[in-house]
């Protein structure tokens, strides 16, 4: 949501060498600001953004993004789509609650305004002018997908099976193995000190596990006794349930660590695949140069993989996969077409054999190697009809969703001065 102001003071404060027209569709202008803030929006830094070589991929992506959209927008203009002032109200209404709540106070919302040069109504008319078109082009792309969606194929595995190209393109369905390695913090040497001498006085009976925790734990666990209550495999951190299901009952770990910090953990009881423990955590909050640590020994185990280390042994050695039933990291048929950005990069362009650079996952709290493996056949028959189904709307509806901006794209004139 930050972003989005950083968009929206893009837009009020450009200068007037900023605001060139790159491109003009129909009668609406593509402004070289709107580009600039379309980059801000997804994640590159103001200054870069600000920088940006016209004829980077980068640029010219966004460009034809904006275009797209306007085209939508047009489109939803000819259907009578476009919303009435009530509803544009209402929603920024709910834009102004959305950037409000990103705020402790009034008065931190009003500085961070105050800091990009804007005011309250600067923001609200920008937001008016936005949310019409944004609400435009998603009632035509609803409108168009309820007409499509009424004529899927009845058989969702036959059409799969015949449409590889559409599938391929769309989908991208891979069988992959990846080795999954958490991000674990640094500068944990105190906390485990103490868990070591509290771990000491639990075995030598001067304390208990609960009365410890209660004690020294910093999660909301502590007031339990450290109880985490009953759960079972992919429920928890991946390092934090290799520990918990090595235990036996009454048997205490630790200290280790986690991508949340330092614990102790005792086993309570075990039903079949589903446990009950307690843990003791000193928090440590991750660094940027922990990731950086990660993504490094991610490179050492790339090299040695490319230089004959066997994956499975790789695998075994080196990953915490969060499903054990991911026999030698095997994640199954993938559809990596629907992944985004840098996870997507990584693998898309893999040959059969071939492993990936390490990517960050999980919002940072992993990196993970993938390997695009030899064999590449996929077995519809083994999805569930749901799953199945989705996959169909999805290529049903990307194959038809392309046609109908091309369509749109020779109806209305785009003129182009980049």
């Amino acid at each position: 949501m930050i972003n989005i102001l950083l968009c929206v003071a893009v837009l009020i404060s450009a200068p007037m060498t900023l605001e060139r027209v790159i491109a003009v569709v129909g009668s609406e202008p593509v402004l070289h600001s709107d580009v600039v803030s379309l980059l801000i929006e997804s994640g590159i830094d103001q200054e870069t953004a600000y920088n940006v070589d016209p004829s980077s991929s980068s640029y010219q992506l966004a460009v034809e993004q904006i275009i797209e959209e306007k085209l939508l927008v047009e489109a939803a203009r000819r259907e009578g789509l476009y919303p009435d002032r009530q509803q544009i109200e209402n929603a920024v209404d709910q834009a102004m609650n959305d950037v409000r709540s990103e705020f402790s106070t009034e008065g931190e919302f009003m500085a961070y305004l105050s800091s990009l040069g804007m005011t309250v109504g600067d923001l609200m008319d920008s937001y008016s002018s936005m949310m019409g078109d944004k609400i435009a082009s998603e009632n035509y792309v609803r409108f168009k997908a309820g007409t499509i969606m009424s004529s899927l194929p009845s058989d969702a595995a036959a059409f799969l099976a015949e449409n590889q190209d559409a599938v391929q393109e769309v989908l991208t369905p891979s069988n992959i193995s990846w080795i999954y390695l958490p991000v674990l913090p640094s500068g944990t040497e105190e906390a485990s000190e103490t868990l070591s001498e509290i771990s000491t006085g639990i075995e030598a009976g001067e304390t208990t596990f609960s009365a410890a925790a209660a004690t020294y734990s910093q999660d909301g666990s502590a007031s339990s006794g450290g109880d985490l209550g009953w759960f079972s495999r992919g429920d928890m951190t991946s390092t934090f349930e290799g520990v918990v299901y090595s235990l036996e009952p009454g048997e205490i770990a630790g200290p280790f660590l986690t991508p949340f910090g330092v614990h102790l953990v005792k086993l309570t009881d075990r039903d079949e695949d589903r446990v009950r423990a307690s843990h003791i955590i000193i928090i440590a909050e991750l660094e940027v140069a922990d990731l950086d640590s990660t993504i490094r020994r991610g490179e050492e185990i790339v090299s040695e993989l490319e230089a004959g280390l066997d994956f499975a042994a790789a695998v075994d050695q080196f990953s915490y996969d969060p499903d054990p039933d991911n026999e030698n990291g095997f994640l199954g048929t993938v559809n990596i077409g629907a992944w985004e950005g840098a996870m997507r990069e990584s693998v898309i362009h893999l040959n059969p054999g071939e492993v990936s650079e390490p990517v960050a996952v999980e919002q940072n709290m992993a990196v993970a190697i993938f390997r695009m493996n030899e064999d590449q056949s996929i077995n519809w028959e083994a999805y569930s009809a749901e799953e199945l189904n989705s996959m169909v709307q999805s290529v049903y509806w990307q194959s038809y969703y392309s046609g109908m901006i091309e369509s749109l794209r020779s109806d209305l004139p785009i003129v182009m001065n980049i």
